[in-house]
């Protein structure tokens, strides 16, 4: 019938497994190797070290057991090496797309910012979704072959005895048991970790939007958390996400240094309020981004 719009032929599937496909480039899969190669690598050294590592699970055999291994990649990408994915994955896809001019040009065909925004936030979570699936079974296939290698003996406490008392020797009490997480403890990681991801994603992205440049994003996305990261030793600590993220998602306070690179500052756990202040800002961060990329200069009328 005449003066009936077509619907475009290109489905909405196909325009989202297009951004999908545009994550493909040399920069994202680099940097998704090494956060992985990282995380094995950091894991195998603290086995070489006789495994302990933290308060939850006092061994790192724990991570034999595949939940485990998959709430401590959870753990690996809601803190530095997700941050730093995050910030590469942005820089490469939505802010190389505005610094190049393409962003005006994907507006013309759809004008909906808001659409087009959340395909973008869908390939970055859905690739985050993805590299925390492959580490955890990494994780769990390395640590497997290790405990038949060089088996480790759990964690024991010392013991001192006071002095006058079999003249003050230090003993040992029996080894601390090594936790299992349950797969309901291992899906919440991962669920948390994508609520992560969505704060580091919009922030990346908001930066994007208010530079223009592959750069400032990579600067502005990942340097703020970086900087602010030393406040958590300061009484400001409650106040700032890298506390609300250790606190959600529980992360043992002896090993957040020296296997997931975070803060190290002891976790109050309150996973409610954390994930709410997480959520909360990830949601300011987001409509702030969408506010300014809906603000394209190349599309505004020519006075």
């Amino acid at each position: 019938m005449a003066g009936t719009r077509r619907r475009p032929a290109r489905g909405e599937g196909t325009a989202w497994a297009g951004e999908l496909r545009a994550l493909w480039t040399a920069p994202v899969w680099g940097a998704t190797a090494a956060a992985m190669l990282l995380a094995l690598a950091l894991v195998g050294r603290l086995w070489m070290a006789g495994a302990p590592y933290g308060a939850l699970d006092p061994s790192v055999s724990a991570l034999t057991s595949l939940p485990s291994a998959l709430r401590a990649s959870a753990w690996q990408f809601a803190t530095l090496l997700g941050l730093v994915l995050t910030g590469v994955v942005v820089a490469t896809g939505l802010g190389q797309t505005l610094e190049g001019g393409t962003w005006s040009a994907l507006r013309l065909f759809e004008n909906r910012v808001g659409v087009l925004w959340a395909r973008k936030v869908g390939a970055a979570l859905a690739l985050s979704l993805a590299s925390q699936i492959v580490t955890g079974v990494l994780l769990w296939l390395s640590t497997s072959v290790y405990a038949r290698l060089w088996p480790v003996r759990p964690r024991a406490v010392p013991r001192v005895v006071p002095p006058g008392f079999a003249d003050g020797a230090v003993q040992t009490s029996s080894p601390l048991p090594v936790e299992f997480a349950t797969w309901g403890q291992a899906a919440g990681a991962i669920a948390a970790a994508l609520l992560v991801q969505f704060l580091f994603i919009s922030l990346a992205a908001l930066a994007a939007a208010l530079l223009r440049s592959v750069i400032g994003t990579l600067a502005l996305g990942i340097g703020p958390l970086l900087v602010t990261a030393p406040l958590v030793l300061l009484p400001a600590a409650p106040f700032l996400p890298h506390r609300w993220i250790a606190d959600l998602l529980n992360l043992p306070a002896e090993s957040q240094y020296q296997l997931y690179l975070w803060n190290q500052a002891p976790s109050d756990p309150a996973p409610l309020t954390a994930g709410l202040a997480l959520a909360g800002v990830a949601a300011l961060a987001a409509v702030a981004a969408w506010a300014a990329l809906r603000s394209e200069r190349a599309l505004r009328p020519v006075d």
